[in-house]
């Protein structure tokens, strides 16, 4: 009996330690893009997205090791993805607070074309990271938890 019990907790260490080096070397959040504004060199936009299978929950946003004055998640309801110019213009895509809303994992291209198709805007199809410094971030790390554990996202945002 005992070694019974030693093989199943042992199988289930060797499982969670190969789940968790899956994760490390495979990690859910992504950056699609970034955007420059010409009228303010502190500003940048980030298209993010979540190629996991459970939600993303964003920490904290930091540029050159430096906490970010003031960070945005942006979410698109519309065809418009979050990056570029008429980020505020468009009624679909909304900012928030970073701990306002977790990161859905990304729609698939066949779900977002009947989306598209219907014209939806109840569910978000995009997200994004605005940031706004005090100075020109040359590398913006993004701090978040995916199935409870902790890792790291570093974009490089240099014109």
């Amino acid at each position: 009996m005992r070694k019974v019990l030693l093989i199943i907790s042992g199988t289930i260490i060797a499982l969670l330690l190969v789940s968790v080096i899956y994760l490390k070397f495979n990690p859910p959040l992504s950056a699609n893009g970034v955007s420059f504004y010409a009228d303010d060199e502190t500003k940048r936009v980030i298209e993010i997205i979540n190629d996991g299978f459970t939600d993303v929950s964003l920490r904290q946003v930091m540029a050159d090791e430096k906490k970010v004055e003031q960070t945005e998640l942006g979410i698109g309801r519309s065809n418009h993805i979050i990056a570029g110019d008429g980020l505020d213009e468009d009624p679909y895509i909304s900012f928030h607070n970073i701990n306002e809303y977790a990161i859905q994992p990304a729609l698939s291209s066949e779900e977002l074309n009947d989306l598209y198709t219907v014209e939806d805007t109840q569910v978000v199809k995009h997200y994004g990271l605005r940031t706004f410094g005090d100075h020109s971030p040359q590398k913006i790390t993004i701090d978040y938890t995916y199935l409870f554990l902790p890792s790291t996202l570093e974009v490089d945002v240099s014109e």
